[in-house]
């Protein structure tokens, strides 16, 4: 099964390419393996987030001291 080709400009056309490609991918692999997956995914990127908001938090720290300095 081949990923989607998705458009620079992320049309409505990209949209329906991947729920198409999804519901193949979860029809072949079941639901529990797709749906385990999503929740690994989702883990993942909230752990980003988490160290993209701490680094934005330290550097706004450090500008807040190096102005008070």
């Amino acid at each position: 099964m081949k990923e989607p080709e998705i458009s620079p400009d992320f049309t409505i056309e990209d949209i329906h390419k991947i729920r198409e490609y999804d519901a193949e991918r979860r029809r072949i692999i079941g639901d529990e393996a797709y749906w385990a997956e999503v929740r690994a995914d989702s883990l993942y990127v909230q752990e980003k987030i988490k160290e993209i908001r701490e680094k934005k938090r330290l550097a706004q720290n450090a500008a807040g001291i190096g102005k008070a300095v």
